[in-house]
């Protein structure tokens, strides 16, 4: 019915009596192509739009559909371009996301990867550190290098594990300046560390068999169940050091101070303290089967229950020791001044030994020095 109605609208308009001549309803129409040209950026110019209209005009049902067609053109630009634009656009973020997740897997494999490559770049860069500052006296980075080392970092994402220890075995860091380090259960076999400042550093269960420590500065320093066999500590300084445990088998202690330091149940067999200062040491519980303990100060030593069977005592001082259940068989002692040395101090000959008020050392199975 809307059809009939607008042929009988152009027809009228086609007769003689119509307002609008063909021109102009050539030049309308070519007009409105124009603008629908223009609005949905099609091909085409001036000219074309009026060849079109011309034929549009002559044809009534051409001219109809034509006009029942303008109305979409609008309602297409208007609402159908921004919805299939919205629509494109959400697929492009689903895209982009998913190009983005993975860039981001691809960037987490290529971490995990590289996991190793960091470590060993790490572990590089702080032995740089501690070989550059070597027979340096200050500390030269070598104390926060070192304690990288010997630390066991958490690996990521593997958080239940961690990373080795580094072998610190050999290392030479004489007159290293240290104070305070943290090496607990470090590897410092045959290490070189005379005269290094190791003030209350942290060595607990640290292994450090046949390590140089001469002349270092011990005091106050963690060395529990710390092995020490076979250790050279001549003149070392280890007052109220911590050695409870410690095993000190054959260790070097000439002339070490040793005040105040707690060797309760230390191993100490063979090991030479001649001259050593032993002064209030607590020794409970220790082994000093066989150790060399001539002309060593043990004055106020506390020895109860200690193991000193063998020992050599010739010379040493003992008094206010406590000996009580010490076992003291066949440890030697002497009784009288053998030589002009034992006047000095830089002396290892024997000298009268000088024992507890009450102490009597033959009913203790002690043999006296001939």
């Amino acid at each position: 019915m809307k059809l009939n109605q607008i042929l009988n609208q152009i027809k009228v308009s086609l007769t003689p009596s119509s307002t609008k001549n063909h021109y102009q309803k050539v030049e309308e129409i070519a007009y409105k192509l124009s603008q629908n040209r223009l609005l949905v950026k099609g091909e085409g110019d001036a000219e074309h739009d009026w060849h079109k209209a011309e034929q549009i005009v002559k044809n009534p049902l051409t001219l109809a559909l034509f006009k029942c067609h303008q109305p979409f053109i609008s309602i297409e630009k208007k609402f159908l371009e921004p919805v299939l634009d919205y629509l494109n656009r959400l697929a492009l973020l689903e895209i982009l996301g998913l190009v983005g997740n993975l860039s981001l897997l691809v960037g987490v494999i290529v971490f995990i990867g590289g996991e190793q490559d960091r470590r060993n770049a790490e572990v590089y860069q702080a032995w740089q550190v501690v070989t550059a500052a070597y027979d340096q006296a200050g500390s030269g980075g070598r104390k926060e290098a070192l304690e990288f080392l010997n630390s066991r970092p958490r690996r990521i994402p593997w958080f239940w594990l961690t990373w080795r220890r580094q072998n610190l075995d050999s290392l030479q860091a004489p007159k290293a300046y240290l104070k305070g380090v943290q090496l607990p259960g470090a590897k410092l076999v045959n290490a070189n560390l005379f005269a290094a400042n190791l003030f209350a550093a942290n060595l607990e269960k640290a292994g450090l068999s046949r390590a140089n420590l001469q002349k270092a500065i011990l005091d106050e320093a963690n060395l529990q169940q710390a092995y020490l066999i076979k250790a050279k500590l001549q003149q070392a300084s280890l007052s109220e050091a911590k050695l409870q445990k410690a095993n000190l088998g054959n260790a070097k202690l000439q002339e070490a101070y040793l005040f105040k330091a707690k060797l309760q149940q230390a191993k100490l067999n063979i090991a030479k303290l001649q001259q050593a200062d032993l002064e209030q040491a607590n020794l409970e519980n220790a082994s000093l089967v066989g150790a060399k303990l001539q002309n060593a100060h043990l004055a106020g030593a506390n020895l109860k229950n200690a193991n000193l069977k063998n020992a050599n005592l010739a010379g040493a001082n003992l008094a206010g020791a406590d000996l009580a259940g010490a076992d003291l068989k066949d440890a030697i002692y002497s009784n009288e001044i053998r030589s002009e040395s034992c006047k000095y101090d830089d002396t290892y000959d024997p000298c009268r030994t000088i024992f507890p008020e009450g102490f009597d050392p033959k009913a203790a199975g002690m043999k006296l020095i001939k």
